[in-house]
This record gives structure tokens, C-alpha cells and sequence, in this order.
């Protein structure tokens, strides 16, 4: 099937517009949310078009392994129907309005769950940890740069694996809006990486009990292998059920609130 034309058309339309979505969302990002990092020890730069192992340049290379996956899937779909193992349709009202919006919160919790217990159990274990993940977490404290900054293998079990795994569930997915959701979860995973300060508690107390804001996400930044929490990055509600959620603040965090207090003096 890879060597299918319409396969290879598939990765060559849609790996420039996965690299403009990440760039765009990033640079976005980090502008609205900067933060200042030291360079020191083996930490990658923060920006750097030289080094193989900088923030973007490692984005990059991680969405140059992972756009192919992604659309072999969808051209498995395409080509093989159920008989693929998923049930992606594309009239977007082929199963009413109720469920046209219902799937999005659906998908989004089976995504953060497979998430979860990949990176928890997976990328944090022992003997994988230093080998597939701990690329990841050198950039530490984290950018918006940083957000999708996993390497080949990595991505197949935080971008790869979360995306598909609700797909062979059984249920069915309208194809553009699974499309759509992962986008847009670039755009999260860069704001989560980032210095933003706002947390979801501050527009709704509910929205805050449910959902991990930049500050949860960078307190798992804030550890390694070693002592690791919260491991799912859209909802709370998996790491309140395993034991693994930390309402702290990072040790960056108070150095963060100065540059801010200094910037806007």
C-alpha cells in the first residue's frame, strides 16, 4: 500500500502543512507566551536551525516520521472501508447533529487515555525512558517550541498511537474533524510547553478541575524519569484516577512571574 500514488500524494501534500501548522502554532505561541532560557549542560538550544537536536529542528523530524503513519491510516480507510478495522465517514451529518459535536469530546477522552497510559507506562519506564522520551524532556524548562519536539520513535507513542487507537474502537469518526482536533492539539501542546500563566481554573472552577492547564503540564517537565506526574495532557481526570496528579508549581514557575513583572515595568 505505501507504494500506492495516492498514498505518496497523501504524504506530500500533507507533511508542508503539517510543518506551516506546527511553525504557525509555535511561533504564536511563544510570542503571546515567551519564555527566557539559559542554555547550559546538554540542553538543545532554544532556537537553533543548526543543531539536529533543537527544539524545531526535532519537531520537524518527528513530524517527517509521523505524517506518513498518519496517512496510511486515513488511505487504509479509504481504500478498505470497515473492513479496515475503523468506521471514518465523511458526510459530516451522516450520523445526525448530536453526534456530529458528541464525537469531538468522545475522541478527545479516548485520546487522552491511550496518551496516558503510553506515556506513563511506556516512555517513563525504566529501561525506555532515557532511550525514546528523555530527548523530550531536556528541553527543561520548556518552550512553545517544544510542544511536538519528540523524535522518530516518540512520536509513534505521544502523536501516533493517541490519534489512531479511537479509531479501531468501534465507534465512528467523521474523517475532517478527527483532522481538525489534532491541529488544534498542536496548538495545545504548544501553549502547555509554554510560559502562559493562565490557568482553565480562572474562567470556570469546573473547567479547572477537569482540564490540566500549562502550569500542570510543566510541573511534569519538572521531573524526569524519577517521581513524574501528570502524564495526560488534556484532561485531569486520568492522572486523579492513577494517583499521578501534582497541582504544583515548577521551580521555574516564581522566575517566570519576575520576567513577566520586569517586562511589563
Amino acid at each position: 500500500m505505501i507504494h500506492d500514488f495516492e498514498f505518496q500524494v497523501r504524504c506530500a501534500l500533507s507533511l508542508p502543512i503539517a510543518c506551516v501548522i506546527y511553525l504557525s502554532f509555535g511561533f504564536f505561541a511563544n510570542s503571546m507566551f515567551p519564555r527566557t532560557v539559559i542554555e547550559r549542560g546538554a540542553r538543545p538550544p532554544v532556537h537553533s536551525w543548526r543543531r539536529f537536536d533543537g527544539d524545531v529542528n526535532w519537531s520537524i523530524v518527528g513530524l517527517l516520521a509521523g505524517t506518513p503513519m498518519i496517512q496510511i491510516i486515513h488511505h487504509a480507510s479509504d481504500k478498505y472501508g470497515v473492513a479496515s478495522g475503523m468506521r471514518l465517514y465523511k458526510d459530516p451529518l451522516e450520523y445526525g447533529w448530536v453526534w456530529a459535536f458528541a464525537q469531538v469530546p468522545v475522541y478527545l477522552g479516548l485520546w487522552d487515555l491511550v496518551f496516558y497510559v503510553l506515556h506513563r507506562f511506556v516512555l517513563h519506564h525504566p529501561m525506555l525512558y532515557r532511550y525514546i522520551h528523555g530527548s523530550h524532556h531536556a528541553f527543561r524548562p520548556p518552550t512553545a517550541w517544544a510542544g511536538i519536539a519528540v523524535g522518530p520513535i516518540d512520536v509513534i507513542f505521544e502523536g501516533i498511537l493517541p490519534y489512531a487507537v479511537p479509531l479501531f474502537c468501534g465507534l465512528p469518526f467523521h474523517e475532517y474533524t478527527v483532522n481538525a482536533v489534532n491541529a488544534l492539539l498542536t496548538l495545545h501542546a504548544c501553549v502547555l510547553h509554554s510560559a502562559c500563566h493562565r490557568q482553565y481554573g480562572e474562567i470556570s472552577g469546573w473547567l479547572g478541575w477537569l482540564m490540566i492547564s500549562p502550569i500542570g503540564h510543566n510541573m511534569h517537565h519538572n521531573f524526569g524519569e524519577r517521581n513524574a506526574c501528570n502524564f495526560a495532557p488534556i484532561f485531569k481526570i486520568w492522572d486523579r484516577v492513577g494517583g499521578t496528579l501534582n497541582e504544583g508549581e515548577p521551580f521555574w514557575w516564581e522566575s517566570d512571574r519576575k520576567a513577566a513583572a520586569t517586562k511589563g515595568q
